[in-house]
């Protein structure tokens, strides 16, 4: 009896766990849907946003393009029309020059894109006085517009009323959009003086602009279109991803366990860097500043951002073999014996030991071995030469070299900022790497590196090397 009640139980419970499964997933689903739809709606608005928008400045581009047109036509035409003459032909009617400069200004009209009318008036009181005037075509109905006779009165249309007395004392006007019985156009006049400086006569040039709307209309079409098969296409993705996102979200937890992981490792790696800053008095921050400094140069060497991450983990456990070295040689005040030297360069070969055998990151040890390595062999601890030596430690001992001699310590104050790109640059190709340099003298030329509190100054005394400078970094 009592094993039956252990079954119905045990039968209950899983019933029980299964109905929590099901009503755990219901909300995880109508997320997905309703993210769905808020997706498509938001792709509507943008498509809508970007039609609008698109129109604006299609519209607006159109209209600058065209009065670009507008006046640089005039201001052409003007420079073929001899102000001196102008006064002649109209009291003593046409001759040579007056037929030639017909046939140049009737040649620019013909060979302007948009270009509908253009025509010379004299401004009077009493009108405008044709000068010259051509034959056009209207744009829409094909139809011959015939032009004013040579000499003509045409009396000032409603539209020039408040241009007449600017136009009369021979002043410059602004290019005009009107819609009237000539149609829709864009109109520029250009005064036209003599070699007194009298104005005598305006080029009148007007633009069509009868086709911006057909020409936007079909832009519209075109982009409709196309934003039309762009959202098909995206409701085609949206429904693969409705039916992917259940498995997605199964992934999310372990993303986000692997991101805190990343994170955690991080500040682990940044506490053991602060661990060997505290331990050598002489070099407070060090570490975290040749950690940039490697960023700085990986990303000017072109590496990528896991790269560049990862270089800067390396970077801040350079000298985490510092930490085994005694205190009484770490933080000596002068200088160093050469058992006291040799127990310094020993960092490099300890901080190996100490990070050979973490598994989740096994190049970091990399950074604390070989960061004095040098190109010429003469490095330390292995003697490894030029491409033997590992990338990041290239790297790294550019930067931990420039932060030796650039950061102020207790016994001195950081060397002068040109001395230090001097050195660097000297050392290139025996104790640091070429390119790396290189890309170090890039970052100089661009404004990095120097501190923003150098303003000049700063030692300029020879360091041959660590030694002699009674510590190494």
């Amino acid at each position: 009896m009592q094993h039956n009640d252990n079954k119905t139980q045990n039968k209950e419970n899983n019933i029980d766990a299964t109905q929590i499964k099901k009503e755990s997933n219901a909300p995880i689903k109508h997320r997905h849907l309703l993210f769905m739809i808020l997706l498509a709606l938001l792709m509507l608005l943008t498509v809508a946003a970007i039609v609008s928008t698109s129109v604006v400045i299609l519209n607006r581009t159109t209209r600058e393009h065209r009065t670009l047109i507008i006046e640089h036509t005039a201001k052409l035409a003007a420079t073929y029309i001899d102000g001196d003459l102008v006064d002649g032909w109209m009291e003593n009617g046409k001759d040579a020059a007056y037929e030639s400069t017909a046939d140049t200004l009737e040649s620019i009209l013909r060979n302007i894109p948009y270009l509908q009318y253009l025509y010379v008036y004299q401004i009077k009181e009493d009108g405008c006085h044709v000068v010259f005037d051509f034959d056009s075509v209207d744009e829409e109905t094909g139809e011959v517009v015939e032009a004013s006779d040579f000499g003509d009165l045409i009396e000032f249309d409603e539209s020039w009323e408040e241009l007449v007395p600017t136009l009369l004392a021979g002043g410059s006007v602004e290019t005009l959009e009107t819609v009237d019985t000539y149609g829709w156009l864009l109109t520029r006049y250009e005064p036209i003086y003599d070699s007194t400086g009298k104005c005598v006569c305006y080029v009148g040039a007007d633009l069509s602009m009868k086709g911006v709307h057909n020409y936007v209309t079909n832009y519209v079409i075109l982009i409709t279109v196309i934003a039309a098969v762009f959202l098909a296409g995206c409701i085609l993705l949206g429904m693969r991803i409705y039916i992917g996102a259940r498995r997605a979200d199964q992934m999310e937890s372990l993303i986000e366990r692997q991101k805190r992981d990343k994170e955690l490792t991080r500040e682990i790696i940044e506490a053991f860097a602060k661990v060997v800053d505290l331990k050598d008095a002489y070099t407070q921050g060090h570490s975290f500043r040749v950690a940039k400094y490697t960023d700085m140069l990986a990303r000017e060497l072109n590496c990528d951002e896991e790269t560049i991450e990862k270089y800067h983990n390396i970077a801040l456990m350079h000298d985490i073999g510092k930490v085994g070295i005694p205190d009484s040689v770490l933080n000596k005040p002068g200088k160093l014996t050469d058992d006291e030297y040799g127990l310094i360069k020993s960092h490099t070969s300890r901080g190996y030991d100490v990070l050979e055998n973490i598994s989740l990151m096994p190049e970091i040890a990399i950074g604390a071995q070989a960061h004095h390595e040098r190109p010429d062999g003469k490095g330390y601890p292995l003697g490894l030469k030029e491409s033997e030596i590992p990338r990041v430690a290239q790297i790294i001992a550019v930067a931990d070299c420039f932060d030796a001699m650039y950061s102020n310590r207790p016994y001195r104050s950081r060397m002068n900022f040109e001395k230090v790109v001097s050195i660097i640059k000297e050392a290139s190709g025996s104790q640091l790497t070429p390119d790396v340099v290189d890309a170090f003298l890039r970052l100089v030329e661009k404004g990095e590196f120097r501190a923003p509190d150098d303003f000049g100054g700063g030692s300029t005394e020879s360091i041959e090397n660590i030694r002699n400078d009674k510590k190494e970094s």
